[in-house]
């Protein structure tokens, strides 16, 4: 059956019936590959096949095989019949279109002959009016020509008048750009009279753009991409490039002044951490942008530069010019002016610790971007910067304790005035001595959140731990101060007031405590917190800063640095005897004063 099939295909594809090869390439994709019978092969020899079914077979086999092959004769014969039956129909619609297409073709014959006597025509035509042109092109086109080169004359004619328009407008690029293409030619022409008046017009024009330039380059007004154009205007006007570049590094760094005075001094917020805050945050946005910008442009200034031939020198060019080390002064200049607007408003508005370290990494990631254009000077500035506000932050933090102490004495001293239980002071003194103890332990404890700052920075971290040192130090020798104060005054016994290298951080504070009324009571007050301290207070402070520094894996090996200097106890010691010797003078005068009284009375003796 597979062989009946496959001759069928054949017998379809060979007379070219539509589907036939398709279907054929289905089945064979579709069924594995059949065996080819050998009568089915080109080289099929029917002698040979016949000597060798009867040599081989016997009469039966010979018959079988007969029959079969009649069999398969007459399916190809039906096969065939089939064929011609079913596709007679197709064979007449060809005859028929064939004998449609001949007549059609046969009737187009006139048509065709008219349009080939047309071409003719029109090719004869064509000829004629290409030889009645041809005689005027070349006029047309010399007349071209000139009317190109009188256009040339009337742009340079008209470039003075270009420039003046330019000047009003303040189109300084298209003037330089008109200026450039049309130069040239003026001054290899400028022996005629014409051009070289033309030239001179022109030259005069150029020198007023340059002034407007330098003067719009110098101005703080200008944006950073406009200083860029009119530097690089400037430069393909042939102007000195190391004075260009001056003149835009101080444009751009009057521009960062007039930014920077907004961003700190243009806010209304009262609260100082929300006036830090918006301060960081407005800087953040235009001001460390603006640097940016200006690096940017720098930069493309001294492409433009190289782009323009001008020969350059590592160090410099050859006017001693150094183009890197003007830029890194200028980066250094507004990045430390920034810093010292931050360190100035921590001093002044004393805010919070941590929105002070929430301000510094918002300003360090402002600086991202210029930190990827100036890696090295940018780490070396931060990392000063964090070193020099840590130590600040750290004066603030226990000026306010300080401050705060003062307060509390102040508050001691009148609840004596109102009090005159000695039990009731010295409850009183115990909640004072509670009060400075937390005092002290709030400053120490709020410091840990800048050890986030500086974690990364060796050096920062040990100026950190001295700073601490030296704030411990100042401010349990500002408690002395507040006694001295209290008792009138003058330097230390002992010199001890320079025996730290911190200043007393009580200023309006010490003027107050001398000014108040004597009170024994609050004198021997004063004595007793002096001893508490020296006895407890102290060694609990440096314990708590070195539980700090021990919490920071950056800090942890650096805590033998803080230990109580033996100055604290000195001082401390000093000022409570000079409180203790003032008050048995006051007590001894007011002992002295009462018995002279009493022995002036008449009849003391019998009293």
């Amino acid at each position: 059956q597979r062989r009946q099939g496959g001759l069928s295909s054949l017998l379809s594809a060979y007379y070219g019936i539509e589907g036939a090869q398709s279907s054929s390439l289905g089945r064979d994709a579709a069924a594995p590959p059949a065996v080819v019978h050998p009568m089915d092969r080109q080289s099929f020899d029917p002698h040979h096949h016949f000597d060798g079914v009867v040599k081989v077979g016997s009469v039966a086999d010979v018959l079988k095989s007969a029959n079969a092959l009649n069999a398969e004769v007459r399916d190809l014969d039906g096969d065939m019949n089939m064929v011609v039956y079913e596709n007679y129909s197709k064979f007449i619609r060809v005859t028929e279109v064939t004998s449609q297409v001949k007549a059609s073709v046969d009737g187009l014959e006139p048509d065709l002959s008219c349009l080939e006597k047309s071409f003719g025509q029109i090719t004869e035509h064509q000829r004629k009016v290409e030889d009645a042109v041809s005689s005027r092109a070349r006029e047309i086109e010399l007349l071209l020509k000139r009317q190109r080169f009188c256009k040339k004359l009337q742009t340079l004619f008209e470039l003075p008048t270009t420039l003046q328009m330019c000047l009003d407008r303040g189109a300084y690029g298209k003037a330089c750009e008109a200026y450039c293409a049309c130069v040239v030619f003026l001054r290899r022409y400028k022996q005629v009279k014409t051009f070289r008046a033309v030239l001179e017009d022109v030259e005069l024009q150029m020198g007023r753009i340059r002034t407007a330039l330098e003067s719009r380059l110098r101005s703080p007004e200008l944006s950073a991409a406009e200083a860029v154009n009119s530097s690089v205007t400037l430069l393909d006007l042939g102007e000195d490039s190391a004075r260009v570049a001056g003149d835009f590094l101080g444009g751009r760094a009057a521009a960062l002044r007039a930014t920077l005075g907004r961003c700190f001094e243009g806010g209304v917020a009262v609260g100082a951490d929300e006036a830090l805050r918006e301060a960081c945050d407005a800087a953040g946005r235009t001001y460390v942008a603006e640097v940016a910008d200006a690096v940017d442009g720098f930069n493309r200034l001294q492409d433009a530069r190289r782009g323009s031939g001008e020969e350059n020198s590592a160090g410099g060019d050859g006017g001693g010019f150094d183009a890197q080390a003007a830029l890194e002064g200028f980066v250094s200049t507004a990045v430390q002016d920034l810093c010292t607007r931050i360190t100035d408003m921590v001093q002044r508005r004393r805010p919070e610790t941590q929105t002070l370290v929430g301000c510094v990494h918002s300003v360090r990631d402002a600086l991202r971007r210029l930190h990827s254009l100036m890696p090295r000077l940018l780490t070396k500035l931060f990392t000063a910067f964090l070193g020099r506000l840590t130590r600040d932050a750290q004066e603030v933090l226990f000026a306010r304790a300080c401050s705060d102490m003062a307060s509390d004495l102040m508050a001691l001293h009148a609840e004596c005035g109102k009090i005159s239980s000695v039990d009731a002071v010295m409850e009183e003194v115990f909640n004072k001595e509670a009060v400075l103890a937390r005092r002290v332990g709030s400053a120490v404890a709020d410091c840990q959140p800048m050890l986030s700052l500086v974690a990364t920075d060796r050096v920062a971290c040990q100026q950190l731990v001295q700073g601490l040192q030296e704030q411990l130090t100042a401010f349990f020798l500002a408690f002395g101060d507040a006694c001295l104060a209290y008792i009138g005054g003058g330097p230390r016994p002992g010199g001890m007031s320079s025996s730290s290298k911190s200043k007393s951080k009580l200023v309006d504070e010490l003027e107050s405590l001398s000014n108040l009324e004597w009170n024994g009571l609050f004198a021997l007050s004063c004595v007793w917190l002096g001893r508490r301290a020296d006895e407890k207070l102290v060694s609990r402070a440096w314990g708590q800063a070195k539980e700090l520094l021990a919490s920071e894996e950056a800090t942890a090996s650096l805590t033998g640095d803080l230990t109580p200097t033996a100055a604290v106890s000195t001082d401390l010691s000093a000022a409570i005897e000079a409180t203790l010797g003032h008050f048995v003078r006051v007590s001894g005068q007011r002992l002295a004063h009462y018995l002279r009284n009493s022995v002036q009375r008449p009849g003391w003796a019998q009293a």
